[in-house]
């Protein structure tokens, strides 16, 4: 089983319509999936659970029967036990939500004193910087998935710290402006810093401790653009060229090169693009209302439409093809 997860600090740059969509078309193309939404907005998981489902579900995850990553981890945080066992919102054959929760946000108030406790080689700090992770490989195994995709938010706390340290692999999504641009430096230098400040927690671990800890290891799969949007204002609309024309030798510079620094064998793939998604417009609001991936939208809404749910499917596919191969 090995964890994946988009990352990039910028917003809007598509990291959870990636998530859905490619990991239906892992799934079409024979490979388990969990979904582990880990971001307190829960944008995941109000993809697939309409809002009286998701009232209900955030209500009940603080008690007992909770049933949320919160639910799961809840127990360690408080210092009150193991991690607990929820049960994953099937959505189809194969592909599987583990939901995610507001109070994802206490959580990751605990997690800075934990970070700084991993130093001192405390252990319930050491639990509290693995406990989400150990309810992901949990449920995962559970479920017998291959892949587990961690959708988070777009910052670098530490939260998504705890997450890239227990990531196998990460991908960085591009929006085509001058913003996601500047965010590569941000995702560069805070990951190499992850990377080597954990390393020392467990070298001051050792022993049969180190291997209850996150690996801290994440390799660096590649990069996808996703479309280009016209902007306004004073400034001239760039065509995209343009800024594909950026992209690459930014992400050389302020991400592959930073982590080759670190460890070369970190960034062990080429070329570092892996794909480049078309904006699909309405297309992307239709596939939440019906809860399901825009290339699985045919027969769902007007057949106007067809070429582009075609075109949609076949674009996710080769990104799945491609992430699985170098995963592989």
């Amino acid at each position: 089983m090995q964890t994946l997860t988009f990352f990039n600090h910028k917003g809007g740059v598509g990291k959870t319509t990636l998530t859905v969509n490619t990991a239906d078309a892992l799934v079409d193309q024979g490979v388990r999936v969990l979904m582990v939404d880990a971001d307190p907005q829960c944008n995941l998981t109000s993809f697939y659970l309409n809002e009286k489902e998701l009232d209900a579900l955030l209500g009940e995850s603080g008690e007992e029967n909770g049933g949320t990553l919160w639910s799961a981890i809840k127990p360690v945080v408080d210092g009150k036990g193991p991690i607990k066992d929820v049960v994953a919102y099937e959505v189809r054959d194969g592909l599987y939500l583990c939901p995610g929760d507001v109070l994802l946000a206490d959580y990751e108030e605990e997690l800075p004193a934990a970070w700084t406790g991993s130093f001192a080689r405390k252990g319930r700090d050491y639990d509290v910087m693995c406990a989400l992770s150990r309810a992901a490989r949990s449920m995962g195994e559970r479920y017998e998935v291959d892949v587990v995709i961690y959708d988070i938010g777009p910052n670098v706390g530490p939260l998504n710290r705890a997450i890239i340290l227990d990531s196998d692999y990460f991908i960085t999504p591009v929006a085509a402006d001058l913003f996601s641009l500047r965010a590569l430096s941000t995702v560069g230098r805070a990951v190499a810093r992850w990377i080597t400040d954990w390393a020392t927690v467990r070298s001051l671990a050792g022993g049969e401790t180190v291997k209850q800890l996150l690996h801290g290891q994440p390799k660096y799969l590649g990069y996808v653009t996703s479309a280009y949007k016209v902007s306004s204002g004073r400034t001239s609309t760039k065509p995209h060229e343009y800024w594909e024309g950026k992209i690459a030798p930014r992400v050389r510079d302020r991400v592959v090169d930073v982590l080759r620094h670190v460890d070369p064998a970190i960034v062990p793939f080429s070329p570092y693009k892996l794909a480049s998604i078309k904006d699909f417009h309405s297309l992307a609001p239709q596939a939440q209302e019906f809860g399901v991936a825009i290339g699985k939208l045919r027969g769902k809404v007007n057949s106007g439409y067809n070429e582009q749910v075609a075109e949609a499917g076949h674009e996710f596919s080769a990104l799945a093809h491609e992430i699985a191969k170098r995963m592989r």
